[in-house]
């Protein structure tokens, strides 16, 4: 997902007026990193810009320190719009834009504009044009002119500036239409039979304030299936709380899957019975199931247990994987690893479930969500690492460290809204029904590398297995 804009080109192309009819029409800031320099020009050194861009060719630290400030300032918040010309190298989750200007146009423009301390004429301008590009070039290897390095290239010197304005808007919309990765985690209902302390997922928040009973109507839930599919999504995850809790549950699956989409849910598998499974089938891809120890007592320490008194035994556990296994799903295993099981050893058991994927996260701390418990859960990287280490040779091992897992998922909450984690916290957006998939995406922050990193994208299409033998399905209790 895109959450600014950033302008580049030479002087005279418009960037700070485009930015600032930018600013205005999607209620962005509007930060220019030429009016720090030129302040910043006057202040320390009592210098013009072009004499400070001369400086600059000899003292090349100065511009580390212009790079530096904006690197660190515009990557902290979103809604921007940036007039930089190597904002397209340092800042994410943006929309680069690129305009150019012949330079008797710009030497117009820059005389029209009442700059003082800027030469105007059409061989300064040429000059000045050629000195940043080298700079630029020589200093950072980069070069801010090659149209390979924006998502837009406009030539502005036919249009006005509101119309440059409108296409940039214009593309900057059609790109978050949605955003580039293809899967969404639908936490469709906040009640949970389990009380595990960790839980990062509580929506304490979102029950108190918005949907008192911790969920949509079905009438409602259903239609934000249909908007998600609409949208493109291509795999759409149910998850809670509990979401077997939800007595509509098959109708959200059938839906989203006559939709087009693959389907899966997210369980502590208490609730998984055979009369589900089997109605199931046809619309159904994917079953997660947490599982974070086989031992008795972690459970009850962590609280993965039916009220929080009833742990799961190692048999239950065991047994609920032959069932999936016997109606064909695809099998994906869940385990947090925090303080309590970071010793356990779970290879017999793994690769006795013979899963396609076990996800391995680290216990993460959310504010608003876990606050209150997680301090004894927390782990370091090195714990965490002991316990990657202890099934390294475990093949469908999927780490995912809180850095991660952090802005690397798009989920919706139990109000409908979708919502990130980017910054340790819940950041919400306006409901999705209220305003549409478009627009409730534009205030999310979600990092598509980091998508990509965690290995997102996998084959979630034609997961489902063949039954297994009678005795496939045996182990010794």
């Amino acid at each position: 997902m895109k959450t600014k804009i950033t302008l580049s080109g030479f002087a005279g192309t418009g960037k700070s007026t485009v930015g600032k009819m930018i600013q205005e029409h999607l209620n962005f800031e509007f930060i220019s990193v030429g009016n720090y320099a030129r302040e910043y020009a006057r202040q320390e050194y009592g210098m013009t810009i072009n004499e400070f861009q001369e400086k600059c060719k000899t003292e090349p630290e100065l511009d580390n320190v212009i790079d530096e400030k904006f690197k660190k300032e515009c990557n902290s918040k979103n809604s921007l719009v940036i007039d930089y010309r190597l904002g397209f190298h340092f800042i994410e989750n943006a929309f680069h834009v690129l305009l150019k200007v012949p330079d008797k146009s710009a030497s117009k423009r820059i005389r029209l504009a009442n700059r003082s301390d800027e030469t105007t004429n059409e061989k300064a301008i040429q000059l000045r044009n050629q000195t940043m590009r080298d700079r630029f070039k020589e200093n950072y290897g980069l070069d801010f002119t090659n149209d390979k390095n924006y998502d837009l290239v406009i030539d502005t010197d036919d249009l006005k500036a509101h119309k440059v304005a409108d296409l940039i808007i214009d593309h900057f919309q059609k790109s978050n239409v949605v955003t580039k990765i293809p899967s969404v985690n639908f936490h469709l209902w906040q009640p949970c039979n389990m009380r595990c302390k960790f839980c990062f997922a509580t929506f304490l928040d979102v029950k108190q304030e918005y949907v008192p009973n911790g969920h949509l109507p079905e009438t409602e839930a259903l239609e934000v299936v249909r908007k998600i599919a609409a949208a493109g999504f291509e795999k759409i995850t149910f998850a809670g709380g509990e979401p077997l809790l939800c007595k509509w549950l098959p109708s959200l699956i059938k839906t989203a899957k006559e939709l087009g989409m693959t389907t899966m849910i997210v369980t502590n598998g208490s609730k998984l019975t055979d009369d589900f499974l089997k109605e199931n089938k046809k619309y159904l891809d994917w079953i997660a199931v947490s599982i974070d120890s086989l031992e008795t007592e972690n459970n009850f320490k962590i609280g993965r247990a039916i009220t929080g008194k009833k742990p799961l035994s190692k048999a239950f556990y065991y047994e609920l994987i032959n069932k999936i296994h016997k109606y064909g799903y695809g099998l994906k295993i869940n385990t947090v690893v925090n303080k309590i099981n970071y010793k356990d050893n779970l290879t017999a058991f793994i690769e006795y479930a013979k899963p396609k994927r076990w996800k391995v996260l680290q216990v993460l701390p959310i504010k608003g969500q876990n606050d209150s418990k997680i301090d004894a859960f927390k782990i370091t990287d090195v714990e965490y690492t002991h316990f990657l280490n202890t099934h390294k040779d475990v093949e469908a091992i999927v780490p995912e460290s809180n850095d991660e897992i952090k802005g690397s998922y798009v989920m919706v909450d139990p109000a409908g809204r979708f919502f990130d984690n980017a910054q340790g916290t819940h950041n919400y957006s306006k409901p999705i029904l209220e305003v549409g998939i478009q627009e409730a995406l534009k205030t999310m922050n979600y990092d598509y590398s980091k998508f990509l990193n965690r290995g997102g994208i996998y084959n979630w299409n034609n997961v489902k297995n063949q039954s297994l033998r009678k005795e496939d399905l045996y182990y010794e209790k």
